[in-house]
């Protein structure tokens, strides 16, 4: 049997997906429609939706992944080609901050809590390249895409003194193949290793107890968005800035590595439970710190802590079909996984005017 071209199978993904889409929808072809992620869109031909046929290029689709299909129809012409509501383009400028549409956008059905990553989950997760005195190079903390230009990371992360910072890196899996990672048969694209234009860190920071912790990257150039590269959301509504989080669990992901050691070759997940202020600075008290409303404490379960993940990292909230970033890795105990002992994050929502103010 000979090879099927990419246009011939997508076709056949499209009818053997064509039950999804039921008749009775009555918008026309181009009219003004909403998303299921609460976009401005507009309903056009199922196959000429970029959102749409990423998930149709893919083998296997998740439950998730159904569901946004089915969510997006929007209707069918007299032909009985299938419609869907598809986000309007984004404008990539690089001091603008991505809508629900353009960010945040996981559609997958997995499992958290110390497990490793699909290839394309968290596409938002960055390295931080280093250089140190002895011209040794490594990557020693994380970060979150959130635009085409800017990653936002955690202040310690920048302030290394005689490191210098000299990269970003997006769309990793695995740090030690030199090449695209695969998983079985699928692969994705090879990660994307751009240069650092300029680094701002907070004002406020201060390295005795961390506060203010918190840095944006931006990178020498404008990043294209892909299956494997793609911003997280920001919490931007006062709804969300405000949003009560204590006794939620959020998803931490990293490669395992801080700026002491190392960890995973592999992108981890975890899930952590937000614990309230009071606990956290009871816990944290003998070292003279406490915990203000601009620091998150998550997790203290046994086993389980941001060891699993990079400094400067994120801690996230999934809402629906996207993540927001709701803290940056910041500090912990000096064994990880210390149980009753949790984690210390930067409170994203408590710096949205910051970040806005400072991009560029």
């Amino acid at each position: 049997m000979g090879m099927v071209g990419p246009f011939v199978r997508l076709l056949i993904v499209t009818i053997g997906i064509v039950t999804y889409f039921q008749p009775g929808l009555s918008l026309a072809l181009h009219a003004k429609c909403t998303t299921p992620t609460q976009a401005d869109g507009s309903c056009v031909y199922l196959d000429e939706c970029p959102q749409t046929v990423a998930i149709l290029k893919k083998r296997l689709m998740s439950r998730e992944e159904r569901n946004f299909l089915q969510a997006s129809r929007c209707g069918q012409t007299k032909e009985g080609r299938n419609l869907v509501c598809c986000a309007n383009p984004v404008i990539e400028q690089s001091n603008e901050l991505p809508a629900t549409n353009e960010c945040g956008l996981d559609l997958g059905d997995r499992i958290v809590g110390g497990q490793q990553t699909d290839l394309d989950e968290f596409p938002w997760l960055a390295l931080l390249k280093y250089r140190k005195p002895n011209g040794v190079t490594g990557f020693h903390c994380g970060g979150s895409l959130i635009n085409v230009r800017y990653v936002l990371t955690a202040a310690h992360c920048v302030q290394h003194g005689k490191w210098d910072i000299i990269g970003v890196r997006l769309g990793e899996y695995d740090t030690s193949n030199q090449g695209p990672d695969c998983i079985n048969d699928a692969c994705a694209d090879a990660p994307l290793d751009v240069g650092v234009d300029k680094v701002k860190v907070h004002e406020g920071y201060r390295t005795k107890d961390n506060v203010n912790d918190i840095a944006l990257v931006r990178m020498d150039r404008n990043i294209p968005f892909g299956d494997y590269i793609h911003p997280i959301c920001l919490p931007l509504t006062s709804t969300a800035r405000t949003r009560n989080i204590e006794g939620s669990r959020l998803t931490a992901a990293g490669w395992g590595k801080t700026e002491h050691g190392t960890g995973s070759r592999v992108k981890l997940k975890i899930d952590l439970e937000v614990t309230d202020q009071y606990s956290c600075t009871s816990v944290y008290q003998q070292q003279r710190i406490s915990i203000r409303d601009t620091q998150i404490c998550a997790g203290g379960d046994h086993g389980k802590d941001t060891c699993s993940g990079d400094s400067g990292g994120p801690l996230m909230l999934r809402d629906g079909y996207n993540f927001f970033l709701y803290g940056v890795v910041s500090f912990g105990p000096s064994k990880c996984g210390i149980a009753g002992v949790p984690g210390v994050y930067t409170n994203v929502p408590k710096y949205i005017d910051w970040i806005k103010k400072n991009m560029e």
